[in-house]
């Protein structure tokens, strides 16, 4: 037994030279059904990405609109105690913003309204808007109607844009 192979040798011989090479051919109908698979793939990743990057829109969105809820809350609290409404978040100890949400409070008659506008790093030229009493001229006509008084309303940034 020596010299020979064992079972647990098994070695490729090489091809004596001269012997022609088989090669794999792919068909076209392999190719196009190949290639069709592909882009269907890539359409469901696609859509997959699509379909998280909205959801994580809405969700930012919803954090915003809560935010600027919780804001009138505070601020009704205040004009209860001070029979005005706060000029700053920083008279509102009370209220807590999120992380990565940008708030802007403008007391346009201390006495009488307010509004707020808040942003989220995730959210690009998308904002949240809010006020009591008068609504200001820069909002758009949609959120000054006085049914919108006290709710909070997203839209596009326009001015991100510009």
């Amino acid at each position: 037994m020596t010299g020979g192979p064992t079972d647990g040798d098994v070695r490729a011989e090489p091809a004596p030279p001269g012997t022609p090479q088989r090669q794999q051919r792919f068909t076209r109908g392999q190719i196009t059904v190949a290639s069709v698979a592909g882009v269907a793939l890539a359409a469901a990743i696609g859509a997959l990405l699509y379909y998280l990057s909205g959801r994580d829109r809405r969700r930012y969105e919803a954090l915003l609109e809560t935010t600027l809820d919780k804001l009138v809350t505070a601020q009704e609290g205040f004009f209860y105690d001070s029979a005005r409404y706060a000029k700053s978040l920083k008279s509102l100890p009370s209220f807590q913003l999120p992380s990565r949400v940008h708030l802007q409070m403008t007391a346009i008659d201390p006495a009488h309204s307010w509004s707020g506008t808040a942003t989220h790093d995730g959210l690009a030229g998308r904002k949240c808007l809010v006020w009591v009493g008068s609504a200001p001229g820069s909002f758009p006509e949609e959120a000054r109607v006085p049914e919108n008084e006290t709710k909070p309303l997203c839209s596009d940034d326009v001015t991100a844009r510009r």
